[in-house]
């Protein structure tokens, strides 16, 4: 079973999320209140437009694959692709990171950290 931000208090789940739409910016640019607004809106019409899938949905496609916490969630534009990039923490305290086609839920690669 997949758990999402488990034990973390309202805020920090708030945050978090929030965070992970930042990352639709290009790596090296500065986070700034603007560039996160317009990420999410960008985020949201992606969704309206069907070009991605709800999150709620991707993470009931991988529940039966992969167990563990959700600690992080991104939103991703790379190489042309929405990819949903999920990082878990299984029983072991090891972290995977997931990537995940956001078209379509396909698994594209995952990988742990090290």
């Amino acid at each position: 079973m997949l758990r999402l931000f488990p034990k973390w208090p309202l805020p920090a789940v708030a945050l978090s999320l929030g965070m992970a739409v930042a990352a639709l910016l290009p790596p090296a640019s500065p986070v700034l209140a603007e560039d996160a607004d317009e990420d999410h809106e960008t985020a949201r019409k992606a969704l309206e437009n069907k070009e991605i899938l709800p999150l709620g949905q991707v993470l009931a496609l991988i529940e039966g694959q992969y167990q563990g916490d959700v600690i992080e969630i991104e939103l991703e534009r790379k190489k042309g692709i929405w990819v949903y990039e999920l990082d878990l923490i299984d029983a072991g305290g090891r972290v995977r990171e997931i990537y995940v086609d956001a078209r379509n839920g396909e698994v594209l690669k995952v990988e742990f950290e090290e």
